[in-house]
């Protein structure tokens, strides 16, 4: 195993190894250098709740990538139709973190062109810049970074924040993949949603 696979592999699976309960350990994935988290939940009509690490709704598999820092995830739903929630943010952490802190999010900027979004962070003079692809099925708005409670109330939580965080629904029919892939672009990492399905496969296959 590479050493970039090992530290986030490590780091997903610290809060289980770590002995924190289920309900208190919030299922989220960071960036290997702190530039972002995605976290993942489900909403069930004016209901919705955060995923943690022992949810059994959706089959959840992730893989650092290769050629950069970042990660791809395949969620395959083996059950019956459902919304998925989801949220990214905290771009200016310098560490992983298990979940959105507010305070990482201050100077976040998101340019979005369908399903590839541009997070731009860091002070001016150290502008940092974060790419992610989400499925193509996301209503994506941006929230406030401060009401993260359920997903629901992040999602409602308007955009008039110090903390900007996007926030996005996702339905995922019984038997669908969708993907996700956090990245730092260079020559060899450049990608698109149609490339994530054989990326993945690719990096599964990596010792």
């Amino acid at each position: 195993m590479n050493s970039l696979k090992s530290f986030v592999t490590g780091f997903f699976v610290w809060g289980i190894l770590g002995g924190i309960s289920a309900q208190d350990k919030v299922l989220s994935f960071s960036m290997p250098d702190g530039a972002g988290t995605l976290r993942l939940g489900v909403i069930e009509n004016n209901s919705s709740r955060w995923l943690d690490e022992k949810q059994t709704q959706l089959h959840i598999d992730c893989q650092p990538l290769s050629n950069t820092k970042g990660f791809i995830l395949e969620i395959e739903n083996k059950r019956e139709d459902i919304t998925l929630g989801w949220a990214f943010g905290g771009c200016d952490a310098i560490a992983p973190e298990s979940g959105i802190q507010p305070q990482y999010c201050k100077d976040n900027v998101f340019n979005i062109e369908g399903t590839q979004v541009t997070i731009y962070h860091g002070k001016v003079m150290q502008l940092r810049v974060t790419n992610l692809i989400v499925p193509s099925a996301s209503s994506i708005r941006l929230s406030d970074g401060h009401k993260q409670d359920t997903p629901l109330t992040l999602l409602t939580s308007g955009k008039k924040t110090d903390a900007p965080v996007l926030a996005a629904t996702c339905l995922i029919r019984k038997g669908e993949k969708v993907y996700f892939c956090a990245y730092k672009q260079n020559a060899k990492a450049d990608y698109a949603d149609y490339m994530l399905p054989e990326l993945f496969y690719q990096e599964k296959q990596q010792p």
